[in-house]
């Protein structure tokens, strides 16, 4: 299984849910890098700043993707993170998918799925793209940047 997993594209505030015009930008370029991965599914959460991170990748031709959002609500942070990797482990070996997910979980998630610690994501970093292998024997990690630098 391949995934791929992000924060969220550069958000236009701390207050406010959506992104900024940089964000879009990395968007845009987040559905050109993935739209011939063979990228199936994607999980995000239920804020609005990593719906619209995706929503250029669900919309690029030929793309057949299924975006799953999965709310943080009454669960907390690890019930989400919990319902993601559930859904991710129940899917088939040769998947490929995203989650896009924020500074506070990306890093839960990678440490589910392959038992990596990464380095903490910065309030303004925006820019990290992990790429997960996940094969019938140990997992492997690579850390991407793509897009304008962020610190």
């Amino acid at each position: 299984m391949m995934i791929f997993a992000l924060r969220h594209a550069d958000r236009v505030s701390e207050n406010i849910d959506a992104l900024s015009d940089k964000g879009k930008v990395r968007a845009e370029l987040l559905a050109r890098m993935l739209a011939q991965s063979g990228i199936r599914n994607a999980y995000c959460s239920d804020a609005k700043r990593t719906q619209d991170t995706v929503a250029p990748l669900e919309a690029a031709p030929g793309v057949q993707l299924k975006v799953h959002v999965v709310p943080v609500g009454s669960s907390g942070t690890n019930g989400h993170v919990q319902a993601i990797v559930t859904a991710l482990n129940a899917l088939p070996a040769d998947s490929t998918a995203a989650v896009i997910g924020h500074s506070n979980t990306i890093d839960l998630v990678i440490k589910a799925l392959t038992n990596k610690v990464i380095a903490p994501i910065g309030p303004n970093e925006f820019d990290k793209l992990f790429v997960l292998s996940i094969p019938a024997g140990s997992p492997s990690l690579t850390l991407l940047r793509y897009g304008a630098p962020t610190s």
